[in-house]
């Protein structure tokens, strides 16, 4: 879909955001932690059940959404205070010194976010400012899971080079809501359901575009690696609203899906849910050198697959923006054999990219630790080696 042409900035053209200091307050486990960073890449590295996780958790919410763990943020203050939490960052973005807080007051219904100390309407105003997405072991599970799991995935990573993706899907599914409400209540009222589908389908159509040109663009990335060390990934959006705009031109699809919708109304009222649309969409993997679904390959296979789609996704945005996010990996490089571990750390370091990672053994990073800022947490406090 995307007929733009493909930008290489180089790399003194590029801005790299990247997190300057942290400090959270009465968050997980931590109570009270706050340290500085130069904007290398650094691993945190302690033992299990110390935090490490925590600590990317509380970046991951200077992004829209509950974080990297999809907590309710209710339950994120620490079990000695429950006074609400806070995190607090002063990153590097395009090339200008921003600070972002977020967090949540006692008592409150949701978390507050403040841009230089100035309160913005809500978290889907972040990617604007600063850029960031991250790889758990959880998701290692990703080509196994729903459809749901790899649709959340796949629009995380539109967020990061499309700033409008999550505005449009939360306002979809805000009308969804509003369409499944109407539904239940059997509330007769033709005029205001064609309303609200018709804004159902015109919040579609951008993000169907988004999906496509994420994946169009990802997979030509993706074709042209040389790197035998990684499976190659191919990519396949498939979906009512991205099919229809692979048929027809996106006023044409509006229309359709708009009808569709309109005439799914019985079966939806019966089922207590809107049965087709942009929200059923799914994200479809294969390992192209054995033209096998990445659900069928192997487990080594499927996290060398997720891991070539964030690093290429990694590039991808680069290119694109001129901006490089900040990527998140918890406990990644232990799983990964020698080799794998080695192309890993040079795409990292060949980036220039702030990759913040955890680990549980120092040694794995030792060959590292001149280009690599390392920290040790223990006790609640972070050490830098």
């Amino acid at each position: 879909m995307n007929q733009n042409h493909q930008i290489n900035y180089t790399k003194e053209e590029k801005s790299f955001d990247s997190i300057r200091s942290l400090k959270l307050t009465n968050f997980r486990s931590h109570e009270s932690l706050s340290f500085l960073l130069s904007g290398k890449p650094l691993t945190i590295v302690g033992q299990n059940a110390v935090g490490k996780t925590n600590i990317l958790e509380a970046i991951s919410l200077l992004s829209p959404g509950r974080g990297l763990r999809n907590s309710n943020l209710n339950d994120l203050s620490n079990t000695k205070n429950m006074n609400g939490w806070g995190v607090k960052a002063k990153i590097i973005s395009n090339n200008e010194t921003i600070d972002i807080s977020t967090g949540m007051r006692e008592g409150s219904t949701g978390r507050e976010v403040k841009i230089n100390e100035k309160k913005v309407s809500g978290s889907s105003h972040l990617p604007k400012f600063f850029s960031l997405y991250w790889l758990t072991p959880s998701m290692d599970q990703i080509f196994l899971e729903s459809p749901s799991y790899r649709r959340r995935f796949i629009d995380r990573l539109c967020s990061i080079y499309k700033h409008n993706h999550i505005s449009h899907i939360r306002q979809y599914e805000k009308l969804m809501r509003e369409r499944n409400q109407f539904l239940k209540s059997n509330i007769q009222d033709e005029k205001w359901l064609d309303k609200i589908e018709y804004q159902m389908a015109r919040e579609s159509i951008p993000i169907a575009i988004n999906r496509i040109d994420l994946v169009e663009e990802l997979s030509k990335l993706l074709d042209c690696s040389v790197d035998s060390v990684w499976p190659k990934a191919s990519l396949k959006i498939n979906g009512l609203v991205e099919n229809l705009i692979s048929l027809w031109n996106p006023e044409k699809a509006e229309k359709e899906v708009s009808t569709i919708l309109r005439r799914n109304r019985r079966k939806d009222f019966l089922s207590k849910r809107t049965n087709e649309g942009i929200h059923r969409s799914d994200l479809e993997v294969f390992e192209k050198n054995k033209n096998i679904a990445a659900y069928k390959s192997s487990t080594g296979e499927q996290k060398g697959l997720l891991l070539s789609i964030i690093i290429t996704h990694l590039e991808l945005v680069s290119n694109k923006t001129s901006r490089y996010p900040v990527l998140l990996l918890d406990e990644v490089v232990a799983h990964l054999d020698e080799v794998r571990r080695a192309s890993l750390f040079k795409k990292i370091f060949d980036s220039g990219a702030q990759v913040i990672m955890t680990g549980t053994d120092l040694t794995l990073f030792d060959e590292f630790k001149n280009i690599l800022d390392i920290f040790i947490l223990n006790m609640g406090k972070l050490k830098e080696v």
